[in-house]
Formats: structure tokens, C-alpha cells, sequence
């Protein structure tokens, strides 16, 4: 009969499998079942424990104030031992009354830990139509797993001292190895952290301006390109290389020196020169070229009160220019 009732408890425990995680600010009921063991003290003349083997069921409940420190009680029932006296034999069983500090060694963020416990107990022990009530105390150590955030596996051995005193001086002291699960609430669940979703791909139309002192492409009043203005212009060109679908259009200035008339012809020709010089780099879709004279002035009146005819041209010199302007497609990701 004994060894079904254990068949019975084992079966209930495991079928449970609710677990504990020792996560602070949390609180975890749970229930455990094993095997019991009885040690005696003090028997003689006779007596003694004549089946020192028998069963435990366990049911607990804890908050844990930290992941290594928690307050707990329990309740015990162990059943199944027996004390003789010659002819005479009674079956013994407790009921026991725990309440504990637990102390833990975290192994992981979901609760896993090896843990050791210690506190009071109260505990009733019956035989015979008989009974003795003892104040005792228990130590125990065990270790517990993690399955999920609420749930984990115990084990553990639990000691009880002081389980029953008789009046003859005869005391038991009981251990109790014991395999269960608890169930947690109150934790926060672990943050689901999202999969970083593929970067789209997304074709753009951008437009590149470049503006390429006059200076530097040609001489004082004159539109045949410098060597410098013909690497200037390559440059350019292989700039945009990560374009694709490019178009160009190139724009030339003069300073307000001179007449329109003047002017005009030689931005158109400076213009003319450097469109001439990016179909020499391989470019061949120019969608303008066009020379706007004195328009379009980068200096605005900064020269206004600039004295004498040199330092009035060195002024000027940011208006005396050719914009290339390039527009084409690229491609740019953008997360989601």
C-alpha cells in the first residue's frame, strides 16, 4: 500500500511540472513529493524505529525579495515509517510546519539556481491513536532549472531536526530528498526583442553641383581649358561614377567687368570648353550647356566699396566660374 501511495505522489508531482524562477519581486507557490528517511535519538530498552523508510509530500509558497534572497513556507506530510516496541508496531506520520529563509546562487537571468535554506518548524507527529507536537528547525539544499520564465524544476534534500520527541527521551529526526515544481507569478516576461527586419532597397534621384573656379580652368579672359582644368573635369566625372541614369548640364559665369554682350559669349565659351572636355571623359548625355554671363552673381555687393581695378577683380573672382550640375539615379537602403 505504502509503495503505491508513493507511486501515486511521484506521479502527481511530475505530472505537474510547473517550475520556479527566482525573480525578484516575484512570488512562487509550488509542490514536491520523494522519499523519507528517519533518524533515531535516544532509543533503547526496545525501542525503536522498526521501518525507518516511508514517503513526503511537500507544498510550498515564497516571495522572493532578490534573486538570491527569499522568504518561504511550507507544509509537510511524511507518512510511511514505523516505531516497534517488542510485539507491539505503529505506523508513524507528521505533520510539519515550515518557515524559512532561502538562500541562492543565481546561474542565469530566468532563476536557475543552487540554493540552501534554513528556518523553524512545527511539527505533529501521530502514532497509535497518540501524538507529540516538537519544535524543531530544518536545513536543506537543492538546486533548481528554469524551463521557461514561469516555470522551473526543483530538487532538493530537506533535514528535519526534532521531527517527534516521545517521553521516554526517543527523538526522530527526518530527511527527506524530494523532486517537485512551482509555478511563478508576479514577473515581468522576458522582452521579446524583434528580428531586425531586411533593409528595402530604394532607387533615388539625386543631383550633384560642382563649381570649378574659372581660375583654375583657364586663363585671364580666355576658354581654352588648363591642363588643371582638364583634370579638374575628370574628376568630376569619375565622382559621379556611382551614378547611374546620369544627365549633366553646365553653366558658365562671368564677373559684372565688361558688357553683357561680352560676357555672354565667354561664359558660353568656357561652357562650350568643359561641356567638350566631359564628353572627352566619356560623358554623353549633356542635357545643357549654357553660358549666363554676369547672371547669378556669388558675391552680390561684397566688391561694392572695394577700391582700384585689381583688387576689384581678385573680389569678383568667386562669380568668374563654371557649374557642372549632375543628376542620376542610386540606390539607398532604408531600414524598416
Amino acid at each position: 500500500m505504502k509503495s503505491k501511495l508513493l507511486a501515486l505522489a511521484v506521479a502527481a508531482s511530475v505530472a505537474s511540472l510547473s517550475a520556479n524562477a527566482a525573480v525578484e519581486g516575484s512570488w512562487n507557490v509550488g509542490a514536491a513529493t520523494g522519499w523519507v528517511h528517519s533518524y533515531e535519538h535516544n532509543f533503547n530498552d526496545g525501542f525503536n524505529i522498526s521501518d525507518k523508510n516511508g514517503y513526503g509530500v511537500k507544498l510550498s509558497g515564497e516571495y522572493n525579495f532578490t534573486d538570491w534572497f527569499a522568504l518561504g513556507a511550507a507544509y509537510d506530510y511524511i507518512n510511511g515509517t514505523k516505531i516497534a516496541l517488542g510485539n507491539w508496531e505503529s505506523k508513524v506520520h507528521s505533520n510539519v510546519g515550515e518557515f524559512y529563509g532561502r538562500f541562492a546562487l543565481p546561474l542565469d537571468s530566468y532563476g536557475s539556481d543552487l540554493f540552501f535554506k534554513a528556518g523553524p518548524t512545527w511539527t505533529r507527529t501521530s502514532y497509535d491513536g497518540d501524538h507529540t507536537s516538537k519544535v524543531g528547525a530544518v536545513v536543506g539544499l537543492g538546486g533548481q532549472w528554469a524551463v521557461t520564465n514561469n516555470f522551473a524544476l526543483r530538487a532538493g534534500y530537506d533535514y528535519f531536526i526534532k521531527s517527534a520527541k516521545f517521553d521516554n527521551g526517543a527523538k526522530i529526526n527526518n530527511g527527506l530528498l524530494y523532486i517537485g515544481a512551482s509555478y511563478i507569478f508576479g514577473a515581468e516576461p522576458a522582452a521579446v526583442v524583434a528580428a531586425p527586419q531586411p533593409a528595402e532597397k530604394k532607387t533615388v534621384r539625386v543631383t550633384e553641383n560642382h563649381s570649378l573656379s574659372a581660375g583654375l580652368l583657364f586663363p585671364f579672359n580666355g576658354s581654352t581649358l588648363s591642363a588643371e582644368g582638364k583634370k579638374a573635369v575628370a574628376d568630376v566625372v569619375a565622382s559621379s561614377n556611382n551614378l547611374q541614369n546620369t544627365e549633366y548640364a553646365v553653366y558658365g559665369y562671368t564677373d559684372r567687368i565688361g558688357s553683357d554682350a561680352y560676357n555672354n559669349k565667354l561664359s558660353q565659351k568656357r561652357a562650350d570648353a568643359v561641356a567638350q572636355a566631359l564628353q572627352d571623359n566619356g560623358v554623353n548625355n549633356l542635357a545643357a550647356t549654357e553660358g549666363r554671363g554676369k547672371a547669378s552673381s556669388v558675391t552680390g555687393n561684397k566688391c561694392d566699396s572695394v577700391k582700384g581695378r585689381k583688387a576689384v577683380i581678385d573680389c569678383l573672382a568667386p562669380d568668374r566660374r563654371v557649374e557642372i550640375v549632375v543628376t542620376g539615379d542610386t540606390v539607398k537602403e532604408e531600414q524598416q
